[in-house]
């Protein structure tokens, strides 16, 4: 076939429905659009779509080009994406995409890798978006919850991240010790929320009074910032306060408050000798207690 660049003008079309959508996207002029469909229907000898008023509708045989056509496109996407994972290891650089909750615990990890191989760049994102691996969008994924299935991916337990109440000592001088069985007096941060993923929200929603809860965040960073500062108790990763004197732990972690995290790499780059290297000096981390 000698029309890839018509083939992909009309996927574009196909998937935004109108002229004006498809040309938008692909940077060109409408009138570029139309004549990369013409051409394709001509070497076709059929036709892709009804022109009506309201854009352009795809006939039974333009259904059945899409499928073709979207198969086709994300093969090569995925194509490309492994390519730019291998040109990145010559590069020296790695992506390691994590939570928040996970940033601190993982840092020492990562200083560590740099130390063995100062050529390397390492970047680390933070976000709750998970990153797609087949995209090249990270090279490591750290992630929490539930251990995640796909097929092309290489996934091994991380951690269990025992989560508990804190308070600082700065609270405590403005406000006096918590107490567990007399919580309503104090005042909380957190993200209190029966629908979420991570129980502690769901466990703040069910047994704290909204008016005790003084700041609402679902970052994070934000939360142990606003614990820092003394603005009230929240929850925080036993293996990342402890190591912090001024953290008082209210109460023991509850099993219900454990949340298990996996490493996840794509099959493609698992046994290079950079990825091996980086899940060497994350796993030493947890070893270590």
């Amino acid at each position: 076939m000698d029309h890839w660049t018509e083939i992909y003008t009309a996927l574009c079309v196909a998937k935004s429905g109108t002229v004006s959508k498809a040309a938008d996207v692909l940077g060109v002029h409408r009138a570029t659009v139309n004549r990369h469909i013409d051409t394709l229907e001509a070497s076709l000898g059929a036709k892709l779509f009804l022109r009506h008023r309201r854009g352009y509708e795809l006939t039974d045989t333009g259904k059945e080009f899409l499928s073709v056509a979207s198969r086709a496109h994300d093969t090569l996407d995925d194509f490309f994406g492994r390519v730019r994972v291998q040109n990145a290891e010559l590069d020296g650089e790695i992506v390691v995409t994590t939570v928040p909750q996970l940033t601190q615990l993982i840092l020492p990890a990562i200083l560590e890798f740099r130390r063995r191989y100062p050529r390397t760049r390492v970047s680390v994102n933070t976000s709750n978006a998970l990153a797609r691996l087949e995209k090249a969008e990270a090279h490591v994924a750290l992630r929490v919850g539930q251990k995640p299935s796909h097929n092309d991916y290489v996934v091994q337990h991380f951690c269990a991240l025992e989560f508990t109440l804190y308070v600082h000592q700065v609270y405590v001088d403005r406000r006096g010790m918590p107490e567990f069985d007399d919580l309503g007096r104090h005042v909380f941060v957190g993200n209190p929320s029966s629908e979420s993923r991570a129980p502690m929200d769901v466990w703040l929603g069910r047994y704290i009074a909204p008016e005790q809860v003084v700041l609402k965040s679902e970052n994070a960073t934000v939360l142990q910032s606003a614990i820092w500062n003394g603005d009230g108790l929240g929850f925080m990763p036993r293996g990342y306060a402890r190591q912090f004197p001024e953290l008082i732990q209210i109460i023991p972690p509850q099993p219900e408050w454990r949340v298990e995290s996996w490493l996840v790499t794509h099959i493609d780059v698992h046994r290079t000798d950079k990825i091996q290297s980086m899940l060497e000096c994350l796993k030493a981390v947890t070893a270590q207690g």
